[in-house]
């Protein structure tokens, strides 16, 4: 048991979840941990590489018997194609650049190409390099981001998912002809094959499986062929990601569930779940069964198959907080699902804490930032406001060209609940998008008495101006047009225009490397605050990205967090 709040904060704050395993053909499971200030892969009997990056995201290449993953530096998200020899850990780059590589994966049988996306031409598109020849092909040619796709068996074709969140549809690639075609395209819907995972193992000999929401408006899996016909296999309204086919011609998936991400398997007429809670990903789908990383609040990340522990990486020997499923009426009448954290003694004060996104969910997994709040004594709401993801396709776009309106509006009834609950003092915080809600909550509205923002949106211009292309692209959706074609909206959806409303205590994180917030956003903040004699702290990581993931400075993070609202509360 922790003897204090400053020992509890560097127990949670050095837990870091796995990011990628694989399974090698004797058995052995691969796996991306943090140890000692980066990622780098492990096996049973211990570092697989020894490199100053971090090196994630590792799958088996069956064909040539190596591991394909990828290598990053301080949180920059500038992701190089690497290969790592499975008996001495040696790292060989494949792609080295300035350019972003992500979900690589190896083609079926000769190998001779490895596909993966990246911003070589602004947005995200799908390529291929030759691994002996060298040379990068461009192969989509939709002007939408691709996001996930998968390989035919026969590695002659591919099918890719164009389009990041809204009206995402499926294209075909055929390798030997060059040609990009549409698959599978229904209106006002989305056809997808990956959401958190990349599409791999979409594609069998049975046909290609993915999801539609066309019919219900919950994404539903169906089965398709490359005729473009499509049956829908298995409906039950409610919102499924991720599926892939196993060994024995099953369809495994993920099902949203409140906070969970419950993992399921479906064999053509019955459905049996695999784990009911947590958030199940990174699926990996053998001869053995299933195996995938299970994260909940009990554990930073168990590698498990089909129910049972395969590899613990991290073991939480401190006290966590599990959250009760809740729901609270807005007062437009919408009802909006959230996650409630309550310390272990009576609190006296609250926080509301947003997630990011918009297009994501506060799951049921080991986040340390309101672990730490709670262990300190506050009570933590998680709302799943509008936008967010798991409630059907109209839920989550009832946000767009509205944000910063009926979320934050969802947020601030969340902050009506806590003071339901009995609670004088509400604070906000959040991270990303949830920067984003609490840099309005304290600015725009006057439902908070102090805010903490961790890499959040200072002002919507800028970001749609310096974003990386696709990004960008979904920013001008969710805004409704550009800054030029909508300038009311951004000026009127921007923190940074309400600094002279701002009385309320900020706490602002950034990360020098942040590619999607850059710190010049935060920068501009902090000096309109300084300006006007505002009480805020400023914590700026020269190491850090988007996310705060070094030990060190989590553990500096979440003291100076509990610290500010122990004083501002």
């Amino acid at each position: 048991m922790p003897e204090s709040i400053a020992q509890y904060i560097e127990q949670v704050a050095g837990t870091h979840r796995p990011r990628g395993h694989t399974v090698l053909p004797d058995g052995t499971v691969v796996v991306a941990v943090y140890r000692d200030g980066a990622y780098e892969l492990w096996t049973p009997d211990g570092c697989l590489t020894d490199t100053d990056e971090d090196v994630v995201s590792p799958r088996w290449d069956s064909s040539r018997e190596v591991l394909l993953a990828l290598r990053d530096e301080e949180g920059a998200e500038r992701y190089d194609l690497v290969e790592v020899d499975p008996e001495t850990g040696a790292v060989t780059p494949i792609l080295a650049d300035e350019f972003l590589v992500t979900n690589p994966q190896s083609q079926p049988a000769k190998g001779e190409k490895i596909a993966f996306v990246s911003n070589r031409d602004q947005s995200l598109d799908l390529y291929t390099v030759d691994r002996d020849a060298g040379g990068v092909v461009k192969h989509s040619e939709t002007a939408e981001s691709v996001r996930g796709y998968a390989w035919a068996p026969d590695g002659k074709q591919l099918v890719y998912q164009a389009g990041l969140i809204d009206g995402a549809a499926l294209r075909l690639v055929d390798l030997r002809a060059g040609t990009d075609e549409v698959l599978f395209d229904e209106p006002e819907s989305e056809q997808s094959l990956a959401y958190i995972d990349g599409g791999r193992g979409a594609w069998s000999d049975t046909g290609i499986v993915f999801t539609t929401n066309h019919a219900t408006g919950y994404r539903e899996i169906a089965v398709g062929d490359t005729d473009g016909s499509y049956d829908v296999a298995f409906t039950n309204e409610r919102d499924k990601y991720d599926p892939r086919w196993t060994a024995t011609g099953d369809i495994a998936f993920v099902e949203s569930r409140g906070g969970n991400r419950v993992l399921r398997r479906f064999n053509g007429s019955d459905v049996t779940t695999l784990e009911d809670h947590g958030m199940n990903i990174d699926l990996t789908a053998t001869a053995d069964g299933v195996s995938y990383v299970h994260l909940c609040t009990a554990t930073a990340g168990d590698i498990r198959r089909n129910g049972a522990v395969l590899r613990e990486d991290e073991q939480v020997t401190f006290p966590t907080a599990t959250p009760q499923e809740v729901t609270y009426d807005t007062r437009d009448g919408v009802e909006i699902a959230a996650r409630l954290y309550t310390p272990a003694e009576q609190a006296d004060a609250a926080i509301v804490f947003p997630h990011g996104g918009p297009p994501a969910q506060h799951y049921n997994w080991l986040n340390p930032v309101p672990q730490a709040l709670v262990y300190a004594g506050f009570e933590v709401l998680a709302p799943d406001y509008r936008g967010s993801i798991g409630y059907g396709r109209a839920f989550r776009k009832a946000s767009d060209g509205d944000l910063g309106g009926c979320d934050l509006d969802d947020v601030v009834a969340g902050a009506e609940f806590l003071r339901a609950r009995g609670h004088d003092s509400v604070g906000i915080a959040g991270m990303s998008y949830g920067g984003y809600l609490t840099l309005m909550g304290v600015g725009a509205t006057d439902a908070f008495d102090a805010g903490a923002s961790i890499c959040g949106v200072v002002n919507w211009e800028t970001a749609a101006e310096n974003a990386r292309q696709f990004l960008g692209d979904y920013l001008i959706r969710k805004l409704g047009g550009t800054p030029a074609e909508n300038p009311d909206l951004y000026r009127e959806r921007s923190p940074i225009h309400y600094v002279a409303e701002i009385q309320d205590p900020l706490f602002i994180v950034q990360g020098r490397n942040d590619p999607r917030v850059p710190e010049g956003q935060a920068e501009e903040l902090v000096s309109s605050l300084r300006d006007r004699d505002i009480p805020h702290e400023y914590l700026l990581f020269e190491d850090e990205g988007h996310e705060i993931t070094c030990t060190e400075n989590r553990v500096k993070m979440g003291n100076q967090l509990v610290s500010f609202f122990d004083a501002h509360l």
